[in-house]
């Protein structure tokens, strides 16, 4: 799967690289903020968007209606660290396909190959 990051934290982004890459999966793009990552996504076409809660600029709920608004065939995974259920279904509401907790690395791997499978 091609996949872009959203996260404004660059160790996070590097890790989630790190963990996709050697599950087989290409990222083909970071983006610091949600703006940066709504016009990364809209550029790039990717299978998958990964994106944070808290960011500058626009929120990972934000970035993820705005993506799914514009290209709705594309799997978006949200990564919060919040235990607020709100995050969560704010999330859902905005078109993410699942929402996994940020410590959770194998939930994310196990999340981008169930969206994988689903489009296959």
């Amino acid at each position: 799967m091609r996949v872009i990051l959203v996260d404004d934290a660059d160790e996070v982004r590097e890790l989630v690289a790190e963990v996709l890459t050697r599950a087989g999966h290409e990222v083909v793009g970071h983006a610091h903020d949600g703006w940066e990552g709504v016009e990364l996504a809209l550029a790039e076409r990717p299978d998958a968007v990964i994106t944070n809660w808290r960011m500058p600029r626009m929120d990972g709920v934000e970035t993820t209606r705005r993506i799914r608004d514009a290209y709705p065939g594309i799997a978006i995974l949200a990564l919060s660290s919040s235990d607020d259920p709100g995050v969560r279904d704010g999330f859902l509401r905005a078109g993410a396909d699942a929402v996994i907790d940020k410590r959770d690395v194998r939930g994310l791997v196990a999340a981008v190959r169930a969206v994988e499978g689903a489009r296959s």
